[in-house]
């Protein structure tokens, strides 16, 4: 810097510490000068540090260099501002004196504007989502209510985007479920039947354990054609596959099976058309027991075996009644619509029906084939965890007092 420049800086320190200067016209004529300051010193490539002071009800501390960085803009911006000039002005001083395209109109705009309004602050505005109007208890409070209403229908009524909704729907830990079909609609007295049943038998499994001694069947319908409507991953251009809807009266047989916890003790088929009936179901008994009787003869002759099975009409006729009690068959309690409860159900058939997903036979020996791979791929513990499985399922029945459990 040169003596001339110095003095000039000096003169202007001096003059601004001299507080009895009250004069307007001296002064404006001081913001001019120091304006002209700025320029030359920066432009001029000087380092030099200075505080102006008692100018302004404020205390600007500026660095001039050539690295000038953000910070720094934005003290001139708030300086240009205090000088009383307007943003396209500022914008021009600046780029004259740093080099064009350092700041842009838009960017002085805006910081103008926050000087405007009150905030002074040279530090940029925290940023992140904006906050938005919709409280996660009232959120709360209207699903609770209405657990079945869209979030597009909450978006409307909170009047935001049901993204929005979305998200807060997520921080109050709420998802969407599709309600769970269950066999029945369970009047309260059903509902007292299951708890009581399963008190029943877990009170009687605690003092002896019976799972080996247990016998249990029941009968399903499987079909020829297993395949079913199901969603694809396609380019979007490309057209999706047809599947026909299924047959109202669609081929089947039906299967009967009884089993333990060593394994399948017999089954047998029945043709479309024809039905099961309790002289049908006693004959089942009788080839089920010649086997039993070689496979666990001690189950036969001593312990005695305990029959589990719904409480379809064939299962509890007078035939079928006379016919366990003269092979000496304890029926084991099983409440009303309660396939939950029913191992055959729950555990055999399940699995069956994974087994013979999307598959389709086109005659009657096939699906038996394959109906009989698929209860020869099973080994013990397959039939010993169904059984077992019992005991978790009295005790969650109890738990529900009554009710179906997931």
């Amino acid at each position: 810097m040169n003596r001339g420049n110095k003095r000039f800086i000096n003169g202007l320190t001096d003059s601004e510490s001299d507080e009895n200067c009250e004069n307007e016209n001296n002064f404006n004529r001081r913001k001019r000068r120091i304006n002209v300051l700025v320029v030359l010193s920066i432009a001029s490539h000087i380092s030099t540090k200075k505080i102006f002071s008692k100018v302004f009800p404020f205390v600007i501390c500026f660095e001039f260099c050539t690295d000038i960085n953000s910070t720094d803009i934005r003290v001139i911006f708030l300086y240009e501002y205090k000088l009383g000039n307007n943003a396209a002005k500022a914008a021009r001083n600046i780029n004259q004196a740093f080099g064009e395209n350092t700041v842009n109109d838009r960017k002085v705009q805006r910081w103008f504007e926050k000087f405007r309004s009150g905030d002074f602050s040279l530090q940029n505005d925290p940023r992140g989502r904006p906050k938005t109007s919709v409280k996660n208890d009232d959120l709360k409070a209207l699903v609770e209510a209405n657990p079945t209403v869209s979030t597009r229908k909450l978006a409307t009524r909170m009047k935001v985007d049901h993204v929005t909704i979305l998200r807060h729907l997520s921080e109050i830990g709420k998802v969407k479920k599709m309600d769970k079909w269950v066999p029945h609609e369970l009047t309260e007295r059903n509902k007292l039947d299951r708890l009581n049943v399963c008190s029943s038998l877990l009170t009687r499994f605690h003092r002896e354990p019976f799972f080996d001694r247990i016998i249990t069947c029941d009968e399903k319908w499987v079909l020829y054609d297993n395949r079913k409507r199901c969603a694809r991953w396609l380019d979007r251009d490309e057209v999706c596959a047809h599947t026909p809807r299924p047959s109202l009266h669609p081929r089947k047989i039906l299967i009967t099976v009884w089993w333990n916890v060593t394994g399948v003790i017999h089954y047998s088929f029945l043709r479309t058309g024809e039905t099961i009936t309790a002289e049908k179901y006693c004959q089942y008994i009788d080839e089920m027991h010649e086997k039993l009787k070689i496979i666990c003869p001690s189950l036969v002759n001593r312990h005695g075996p305990l029959l589990l099975h719904d409480n379809a009409r064939p299962h509890t006729s007078h035939k079928t009644i006379a016919k366990l009690n003269e092979l000496k068959y304890e029926v084991l309690q099983h409440p009303a619509y309660s396939p939950d409860l029913s191992p055959t159900d729950f555990h055999f058939f399940k699995h069956l029906e994974l087994f013979l997903r999307d598959k389709q036979y086109e005659n009657e020996d096939s699906l038996k084939n394959s109906i009989s791979e698929f209860i020869d791929s099973k080994d013990q513990n397959f039939f010993k965890t169904g059984i077992y499985a019992l005991k978790s399922r009295w005790e969650k029945c109890i738990e529900a007092n009554g009710a179906y459990f997931d």
